[in-house]
């Protein structure tokens, strides 16, 4: 689809801040009515990795900023949830920062909750106890003993004493060697999940990933933890979560990690199961809403659509790396589109595999968000990795049908009545018979019903039978062949066809075998060096029966047998069998 075929005025450019300069992650913006007035705020996690500055929660009513709060720690994702059914519901907003989940409602603090502390290696735990009277062990020694504990298992403190210099090994054991010893795994991505109801703003669960791959349900209200799993047997790093269903009936929960797996963690499961394994990193993972078919985008400028059990549907590949996708749904035109931001500062809208619309923008998009904000229903918010924040709103005239033909096949009503013909004496005179006789021409029909399938049954073992017209399916080949002649001299036409409209067939070679005391050949190896797309070879051999004598006169049904080989290929692509007429002795 040509740019010319598109609607190129579908979006109306709202506001565009060049000097926002937000710095946000994948998953570090939402929509939601923060404030429960029905006015939906932009609220980003601003990220600042400067030593000196520190990372900020900021809410956007519209283009003007109305909220601006500092976090304890860089932020890894944003979510919202309803934590209770009280009215007036207003949402509260979540924000992951290294160990905690941090709750904000009403623009202010509200709860906090830490992941739990994990079990702790005995060697590591020993070393750290001699090291208090380290004038008595070699220090060298102790720290050369951490090495035999596994990397991923050991704390943060002791990871960081592995790659100091060994000079300044003492003075960091000097720092922390009174303090308590404790593991944990911080938080790297979030998303919700709906409790008991699918209404969009009824209570839902936050659901937080670790990066030791520890998954955590936690209760809206108290924030205690109402379930707890392992993404997968195997070392996986969660990047990207996705929650369908409920969690009192069914849920699915997929967990996209860094190492190429894709996992899915089901109601009552503690470990999660592989579901596929993608050929490269993978950038961000949305899901369908309707069929639930899961929908990748990878390091290699790769979309790609697969199901819930992980078979692959389609995938399309993009001129540009692809940077997030997020979600695109018009209710209100019946489908749901897929937005992908791509380097280079442009958005494409896909419609299943189908490529639909597409949106400029400054620069490359780091975040995608589409929902309602303000008092629009349908509002397309960007942020670049430059800082920009860019807001375009969808026209509520905007189609995006793939072709003319999809708008003619709705049915449109008809205010005109059909023009049906009056009922003739004939129709009443066949519909009184039919009414006196209703088992004979019941009877009949059933005759006539099974000679048409007798017939048909009849018409496929012909066809099947007959080697005449075969064909490669796969190689996008096809073999028909003619005989002309009474006999003893036959012509033997073959047609041999290349049904693949965009690949040529180069280097074919067609092998002819028969019985030497009955046929002789003009043609016995005939090479084919180039079928067209689309196109038909046409080859004509010379066939002779030289059989006996008496042995025509049996008039035997022979067959000559055609292979069809690629280059020095010993495993032939194509084979058929032509039966040769027998010979008629009254020409002859």
């Amino acid at each position: 689809m040509s740019r010319s075929d598109l609607n190129i005025s579908r979006w109306l450019d709202a506001h565009s801040d060049r000097g926002a300069g937000l710095q946000v992650l994948l998953n570090g913006a939402v929509l939601a009515d923060v404030a429960g007035d029905g006015d939906h705020r932009l609220v980003v996690a601003d990220v600042k990795l400067q030593p000196d500055t520190r990372s900020r929660l900021k809410v956007y009513r519209g283009t003007l900023l109305t909220s601006d709060q500092t976090l304890p720690d860089i932020p890894s994702a944003v979510i919202t949830f309803y934590p209770d059914n009280l009215e007036p519901k207003v949402p509260a907003v979540g924000i992951t920062c290294g160990l905690d989940l941090l709750m904000y409602k009403n623009n202010k603090p509200y709860f906090k909750f830490s992941v739990p502390s994990l079990p702790i290696s005995a060697l590591e735990d020993e070393v750290w106890t001699k090291f208090k009277h380290k004038n008595e062990h070699d220090l060298t020694q102790l720290v050369d003993s951490l090495k035999t504990v596994p990397y991923n298992t050991l704390t943060s403190r002791s990871q960081k004493l592995l790659l100091l210099k060994p000079e300044d090994a003492a003075d960091f054991v000097d720092k922390f060697k009174d303090k308590e010893l404790k593991r944990y795994s911080p938080i790297t991505c979030a998303t919700t999940l709906q409790r008991n109801s699918s209404e969009w703003n009824s209570v839902s669960c936050p659901v937080l990933a670790t990066e030791i791959g520890q998954i955590y349900i936690l209760d809206p209200q108290n924030l205690s933890i109402l379930h707890q799993a392992s993404v997968s047997v195997s070392k996986a790093t969660p990047s990207v979560i996705r929650a369908i269903g409920l969690f009192d009936v069914e849920y699915r929960i997929l967990i996209a990690t860094r190492e190429g797996l894709v996992c899915l963690l089901r109601r009552g499961w503690l470990e999660g199961r592989n579901v596929l394994q993608a050929t490269t990193y993978i950038v961000d993972m949305v899901i369908m809403p309707a069929d639930n078919f899961i929908i990748l985008a990878t390091m290699d400028k790769t979309l790609s659509c697969y199901s819930k059990k992980g078979s692959k549907l389609w995938s399309q590949e993009l001129k540009q790396q692809i940077t997030c996708l997020t979600l695109v749904p018009l209710k209100h035109l019946s489908m749901t589109l897929i937005g992908v931001g791509m380097k280079g500062g442009s958005i494409h809208l896909y419609r299943t595999r189908h490529f639909v619309d597409y949106v400029s923008i400054p620069d490359t998009p780091s975040s995608l968000l589409f929902g309602k904000m303000g008092q629009e229903d349908h509002v397309l918010v960007t942020i670049t990795t430059s800082g920009i924040l860019d807001i375009k709103i969808l026209k509520r005239t905007a189609d995006f049908n793939l072709t003319q033909q999809s708008t003619a096949s709705n049915p449109i009503l008809q205010n005109k009545p059909l023009p049906l013909p009056k009922r003739s004496k004939l129709f009443l005179e066949q519909s009184a018979r039919e009414r006196q006789n209703p088992i004979e021409m019941h009877q009949h029909f059933q005759q006539d019903l099974i000679r048409l399938r007798l017939n048909a049954a009849r018409a496929l073992v012909q066809s099947q039978g007959d080697q005449t017209g075969v064909g490669n399916d796969k190689e996008l080949i096809k073999l028909s062949a003619q005989v002309l002649g009474l006999g003893p001299k036959f012509t033997l036409i073959l047609n041999l066809e290349n049904m693949n409209g965009d690949k040529a067939l180069i280097d074919l070679t067609m092998i002819f075998h028969c019985k030497s005391s009955i046929y002789q050949l003009s043609h016995y190896v005939l090479r084919i060096p180039l079928v067209p797309p689309g196109l038909i070879y046409k080859a004509e051999i010379k066939v002779e029966d030289v059989s006996s004598d008496d042995f025509q006169g049996q008039n035997p049904v022979q067959s000559v047998k055609v292979f069809c080989t690629r280059g020095d290929d010993t495993h032939p692509i194509l084979a058929a069998t032509i039966n040769m007429p027998p010979t008629d002795l009254n020409i002859i």
